[in-house]
């Protein structure tokens, strides 16, 4: 028995399954701030999100990593190629700690 499947088929069950998570978070939250309004319950937010900052530590930790994998890569070539996503996902997520403990401290300052 051939257990494969096509790339295209396994495509289309994540996408499936994506929409499907994506929609019901969507309809979830929809309906959590319909309960709120109805109820006279407003929540004003007043933290910041700091997506730039996270995004930006998240990206420098990502060239670092692809950075650093090259030149491991260069100097010892009988590496394997799980050289590459390793570094790229340990230096992301040292990437997302800094990110963390930035804005901890910029939090704190102000």
């Amino acid at each position: 028995m051939n257990l494969s499947l096509e790339p295209g088929i396994v495509l289309t069950i994540i996408a499936v399954i994506a929409g499907i998570t994506i929609y019901s978070f969507l309809k979830s939250r929809h309906l959590e701030r319909m309960l709120r309004i109805e109820k006279g319950i407003y929540i004003t937010s007043k933290h910041k999100d700091f997506l730039e900052i996270k995004f930006g530590f998240l990206s420098l930790g990502i060239g670092i990593g692809i950075l650093t994998a090259y030149i491991i890569r260069v100097i010892n070539s009988n590496i394997d190629n799980i050289l590459y996503p390793a570094l790229i996902f340990c230096f992301g997520g040292i990437g997302l700690i800094f990110s963390f403990f930035f804005i901890k401290k910029y939090q704190e300052n102000n």
